[in-house]
């Protein structure tokens, strides 16, 4: 599925659009296991939750195309199984609860 071009953000006074937005999410990706002690604090999930308020809800699939192709980057790693695992866990519970957050404020 493509990703729509037409999408951006802006997170900490910087603007993303689309590419951008993939290549910070992989970087935070791989960085979140220095943050694993402390869930919804990352951020990664700041940057989700914040990309989450500013995308058309059409657009919002994007988000899971963003995880599967995190987690297919983590895969295809060098790290050794139990990091890639631990990696993937902790980046689905981050989108998780960037998601769920998102979905409460909107109620």
């Amino acid at each position: 599925m493509e990703m729509p071009q037409r999408v951006s953000v802006r997170y900490k006074d910087v603007s993303y659009n689309i590419n951008e937005i993939r290549l910070k999410t992989f970087r935070l990706g791989l960085q979140i296991w220095e943050e694993q002690s402390k869930p919804r604090k990352t951020e990664m999930y700041e940057f989700i939750l914040s990309c989450l308020k500013q995308v058309d809800r059409q657009d919002r699939f994007i988000f899971s195309l963003l995880f599967i192709e995190l987690a297919d980057l983590i895969r295809d790693s060098a790290l050794n199984r139990n990091t890639k695992e631990d990696l993937i866990k902790t980046a689905f519970r981050e989108f998780a609860f960037a998601l769920t957050d998102f979905e409460d404020i909107a109620k």
